[in-house]
């Protein structure tokens, strides 16, 4: 009776963030590290506050989903640098691998801009983030 058994031992942060990551990945999700000038990292700060979202990753994946139903990935053409250009902050975010590819294809169409620019021209268009109104099917 001198060792507990393994299951009741605590896990360290680490452990507890590669167990996270490993859940992240099976369920088909990427990491993406993205440079961001300190003024979208802010405006994403408040989205995140504004809508009482848990963290990051889900203001992201919800202003791409946004993105992705009202536009495609040429029409999104990208915003002139703020002034802040110079002051870069990196983030790193787990978002599905669609949304992942939707700012490779706008990274892509606009003579390959960083994905963290990408991240930006979608929200220069995507201003908001509560759900578009749903069309309702007609009684059959």
């Amino acid at each position: 009776m001198g060792q507990p058994a393994a299951q009741d031992r605590v896990l360290t942060p680490a452990a507890c963030m590669r167990r996270k990551r490993q859940a992240l990945y099976d369920a088909d999700f990427v990491q993406c590290k993205l440079q961001i000038p300190n003024s979208f990292a802010e405006h994403l700060k408040g989205l995140k506050a504004r809508h009482k979202m848990r963290g990051l990753d889900h203001v992201v994946s919800a202003m791409i989903r946004k993105a992705i139903i009202a536009y495609s990935a040429a029409e999104l053409v990208p915003p002139p640098p703020p002034e802040d250009h110079m002051n870069m902050k990196q983030i790193a975010v787990h978002i599905p691998r669609e949304h992942h590819a939707f700012l490779e294809a706008i990274a892509h169409r606009n003579r390959g801009i960083p994905l963290g620019a990408a991240l930006e021209t979608v929200g220069a268009y995507v201003k908001d983030l509560t759900p578009a109104p749903v069309q309702l099917p007609l009684i059959e």
